[in-house]
């Protein structure tokens, strides 16, 4: 059966812009790892810190509302009033600063809330709570889990691509490197702010509807930015690192080996520089004296989890610059030197 009229063709569907092709990579790989239980799960379980913090949120605005209690007239008289009042909120605040000093003196930046706690400015204290608290969420439950969730979505992202050719697909369409990349970076992306930017959001509008009035909407207004700053540094390093993994190799395998292998042994490495430290100066791990010594400061940079962590408490107001600036430039050279072979690695296919 002979074909007639071989050749080009003219294309009388509807093309979309250029700017928005990368959406089209995006919206697929998106669908297609949402379909797997494990990351339905994943999904499921990062909400559950939510609770917790938002526990938090209700209990502070609790405390600030109640700060001055209204004592029984018929019971105490006007001199007894007068020094509940003057004395009982603040004995109140000694008391839970230092709670926090002697019970969660481990957890960063702690010291810095209970100076807060124990000022008398309620508006200060409510937005050092309210950073503190967000801060913690970033670095604690929903750091540990975002390094699961896209060792568990990225490593397939651009091995599965050269493993199946699906490249000449690809670059056969009006698609450059740029779209693709951008494509393929916002897959994890866009699952790392459902964890972490958008609940972080929700907390915050949590709080304000728990405040007494809208001006604490106007005192905090920052808040807001600093947790899309802090998601800006969680996503790029990650992202980038993760996409550079997967397309050094064919098998996903050995790319999200290799994800898991950074963290962990990095990470590792940096804890057993600590512990030895603090067996050294004869102190508890973690305590203010071992953090602070210069081998610790030194090889923390090899930890990946500690740099961000640094990093994201310098955005949220809790460690100064000069501690922050080292992982800062860590986090940077990551993800330029990721990028980078990242998109030699997907021109390959092109200069062949």
């Amino acid at each position: 059966m002979p074909i007639h009229n071989l050749g080009y063709r003219p294309w009388n569907g509807k093309r979309t812009s250029q700017y928005s092709r990368w959406w089209i990579i995006a919206e697929t790989g998106i669908r297609i790892a949402s379909n797997s239980k494990w990351i339905k799960r994943m999904m499921f379980f990062a909400w559950i810190p939510v609770l917790y913090w938002g526990l938090g949120f209700f209990f502070v605005g609790q405390a600030f509302d109640n700060a001055t209690p209204m004592p029984d007239s018929q019971e105490l008289t006007s001199l007894e009033e007068q020094l509940e009042e003057e004395f009982l909120p603040e004995f109140r605040r000694q008391s839970a600063a230092r709670v926090l000093r002697n019970q969660f003196s481990n957890i960063a930046s702690v010291g810095d809330l209970a100076e807060a706690i124990e000022s008398n400015d309620a508006v200060e204290s409510r937005r050092m709570i309210w950073s503190w608290l967000l801060m913690t969420f970033f670095r604690y439950p929903q750091g540990v889990l975002i390094l699961v969730l896209v060792g568990t979505i990225a490593p397939a992202l651009i091995s599965r691509d050269i493993r199946s050719r699906a490249f000449l697909m690809y670059f056969s369409r009006p698609i450059g490197r740029l779209e693709y990349i951008l494509g393929k970076l916002a897959i994890p992306a866009m699952f790392i702010i459902f964890v972490t930017t958008l609940p972080a959001i929700i907390l915050y509008f949590f709080g304000i509807m728990m405040s007494p009035d809208t001006g604490v909407f106007w005192t905090t207004w920052d808040i807001p930015l600093r947790i899309l700053a802090a998601t800006v540094v969680l996503v790029l390093p990650t992202a980038s690192m993760a996409l550079m993994l997967s397309s050094l190799t064919q098998e996903s395998r050995f790319a999200s080996f290799a994800w898991f292998a950074v963290w962990t042994l990095g990470h590792g490495a940096w804890f057993a520089i600590v512990i030895s430290q603090a067996i050294k100066l004869n102190d508890e791990p973690f305590s203010p004296l071992v953090m602070e010594s210069e081998i610790v400061q030194r090889w923390g940079l090899l930890s990946l989890y500690h740099n961000l962590g640094n990093v994201q408490s310098w955005i949220f107001g809790f460690t100064p610059w000069e501690d922050a600036w080292p992982g800062g430039g860590v986090l940077l050279g990551l993800t330029l030197f990721s990028l980078f072979i990242l998109f030699r690695r997907v021109s390959a296919p092109i200069r062949i």
